[in-house]
Order: C-alpha cells, then sequence, then structure tokens
C-alpha cells in the first residue's frame, strides 16, 4: 500500500476561472499544453505517442466502461480519482514543460445553452467544421491528431467537436443548485450524472462539447477536458467547504470497481489506492479528500 505522502499545506496555489487569465497567461497555458503534445511519451500504453497521450491512455484504460473494467466512473472513485489525475496534468505541466501559471478552470455554468459561444470554448479554437466532419480547425489545437480511441479501438483521427446545446443546458444553475442542497457525499455524486442518459453537470461539459469528449474512455483527447474537471473539482471543493464534516465522507460512496471482483466486490474507502500508471505515485483515497493537507497544496479563488 502507498505510504501517506501529506505535509504542510502553507502557501496553496489558487486556481481561477479561466476568464480571468491575461492573454499573456492564456498563451502560456498553451505553450506548455502544446509542450505535452510535442513530447515522448514515457508509460508505455499500448497506443500513446505524446507526453500528453500519456493522459489519455491512462484514462482509457482506467476507464474501460464497455468492458466492465472502469475504474473511475460508474464507481465510488469519479472525483477522487479525477482530482488526482488534474493534479497529475498540473505537476508534469509544470515540471516537464515549465508551466508557471495559475490552473484554469471554465465556469460552465456562464455559458449553460450557449456552449458553442463561450469564451473558453472560442480561445481552445470552438466548435468544430461540420464539413470538416467536426474536426477543431482553428486556435491552438486545430488539426490537432489524436491517436487513441474512439472507445476501445485505436484510430487516427482529428480532434472534434459537436456542441450540443441542449446537453449543455445540464450546466445550468438548476442542476448547480441541486447539487448543492445534497447533504452526502454520495448524494453530490451521483446528482453530477456519467452516461450521455443522465442529467447533471458533469454529462454537460462532456456531451455538451461532444466530439471527442463524448467518448468517456479517451476524452482528455481534447484539452477542453481540464477545463471541465477542474470545474467539477471546484464545485466538489466548494461543496466540501460549506460543511467541513463533508471533506471526509465516504458513506455510501461505491465500489472500487465496476465488475464484481472474485472475492466481491470492495467499498471505496480511506484506503483505497489511485493509480496513475506511475505519471505521479500511488496515493489513497485519504490522501485527496482535502486539497491543503499537503500532498495537495491549493484552493480556488473566489
Amino acid at each position: 500500500m502507498p505510504a501517506s505522502r501529506r505535509s504542510t499545506c502553507t502557501e496553496p496555489s489558487v486556481r481561477v476561472e479561466w476568464n480571468t487569465l491575461t492573454e499573456d497567461q492564456k498563451a502560456a497555458y498553451f505553450a506548455a499544453e502544446l509542450c505535452l503534445l510535442a513530447a515522448p511519451a514515457k508509460t508505455g500504453i499500448p497506443g500513446v505517442v505524446s507526453r500528453y497521450d500519456d493522459f489519455v491512455g491512462v484514462h482509457a484504460q482506467r476507464g474501460d466502461i464497455p468492458d466492465g473494467n472502469d475504474f473511475w466512473h460508474v464507481t465510488g472513485l469519479l472525483l477522487h480519482i479525477h482530482r488526482y489525475y488534474v493534479h497529475a496534468h498540473e505537476t508534469i505541466l509544470r515540471t516537464e514543460c515549465g508551466y508557471t501559471g495559475p490552473l484554469p478552470y471554465w465556469n460552465e455554468l456562464a455559458d449553460a445553452g450557449n456552449f458553442a459561444a463561450s469564451p473558453v470554448l472560442l480561445d481552445f479554437g470552438g466548435n468544430g467544421s461540420e464539413e470538416d466532419g467536426w474536426a477543431v480547425i482553428d486556435g491552438p489545437f486545430a488539426n490537432l491528431t489524436r491517436y487513441l480511441g474512439y472507445g476501445t479501438t485505436n484510430t487516427k483521427h482529428l480532434l472534434t467537436r459537436e456542441v450540443n446545446e441542449t446537453a449543455s443546458l445540464e450546466a445550468g444553475q438548476t442542476n448547480v443548485d441541486l447539487l448543492f442542497a445534497q447533504d452526502t457525499f454520495s448524494g453530490f455524486k451521483d446528482t453530477l450524472g456519467v452516461f450521455a442518459t443522465q442529467s447533471g453537470v458533469h454529462v454537460a461539459g462532456h456531451v455538451g462539447i461532444g466530439g471527442d469528449m463524448l467518448d468517456y474512455m479517451t476524452a482528455p483527447n481534447d484539452p477542453m477536458f481540464w477545463m471541465h474537471h477542474g470545474y467539477l473539482d471546484y464545485l466538489w471543493w466548494k461543496w466540501q467547504g460549506d460543511n467541513k464534516t463533508r471533506i471526509n465522507d465516504l458513506n455510501n460512496a461505491g465500489y472500487e470497481t465496476q465488475k464484481k471482483p472474485s472475492t466481491g466486490y470492495v467499498e471505496t474507502s480511506l484506503d483505497t489506492v489511485l493509480y496513475l500508471f506511475n505519471i505521479l505515485p500511488d496515493v489513497t483515497v485519504a490522501d485527496v479528500l482535502d486539497t491543503q493537507n499537503g500532498l495537495l497544496c491549493y484552493t480556488f479563488a473566489t
């Protein structure tokens, strides 16, 4: 089992909404992301080409819902593992690509029902082009070749987006209010939604952006993934902050696995291991419950 890596968090970094960044800060963030896309892969996961693809590969390997081998979405770990995953992405941006700016997220509430006109999405290249098979042909990720997905099949393709405004409405005030009305972690998690047929803020980001984001296994093919899951982490952080007893709440969180092991299902616990194919060391759920516990050391601008 991994040992706890907690230390003292005395100067937490501050995560910010994308639209508060200066143009120079936005350019620096894009430069770091493009650096990851140009750097060689390290994990050895089949199909990965770049260091960025290492992250996509991890998500695909650990999120194989079609084959019943999902550990990240239909389990108790949706929020915990993605919190650590976003932290890992930030860490590699900084340590391997020299990024020094704040980590941004996208406040999707402001753009609910109108993702196509979102200043954030437009900065990332906007919607895909219908006449080009919904490929993204503008912005910093224009004509970006993707190697993993869709699903379990790895087919070389261009990054795609096909905005669905009906789904983007799921990011609206009603669903946000419903999240914050939950008294338990299990209620909060379940209210986010997972599948396209469900309602919720998590569904809004994936289905609302569409294209590569619609494929849960390889959704990180689209750099908008980090804006979306950064926002979900913000919502969870804010909900936790409303009542500090919520930080350690794991009651009825869900099982560790989608498929029932031969020894029987295991409930998600403080000791459940979070595994990222050695992009960062294994940690436990206990290590990521609090964003200022030492292993993690950040807060959000309010």
